[in-house]
């Protein structure tokens, strides 16, 4: 049996709110997993391809904006000549998380 060499880490320094950096550490101490793996993990899932968190997120702005554009009321125009519908969906298109991969 032959143990493969572990890879070597690069030193990265981030920088986190201090309530966010509570949470991981108490996560951490939970979990008994350390919190520079648990970041490592969290930067590989958040760039992975077909994110589910991700995916599921934007999708359901899409629905919401869906929504807004199918509600009679929404379709109101501002002297702009904007509708309702038009500024809330481009709020909600703006709060997408980038770096999705989508595949449609």
């Amino acid at each position: 049996m032959t143990l493969s060499k572990p890879k070597p880490l690069k030193p990265f320094m981030a920088y986190l709110e201090e309530s966010q950096h509570a949470l991981l550490m108490k996560f951490s101490k939970k979990t008994q997993i350390p919190m520079s793996r648990l970041v490592r993990e969290a930067i590989t899932m958040r760039i992975a391809e077909n994110n589910p968190y991700m995916s599921g997120f934007n999708d359901g702005l899409n629905k919401a904006i869906e929504v807004v554009h199918a509600n009679k009321a929404s379709q109101m125009r501002f002297p702009s000549g904007r509708s309702f519908a038009e500024l809330v969906g481009e709020e909600l298109s703006d709060a997408k998380m980038a770096g999705e991969h989508e595949t449609t």
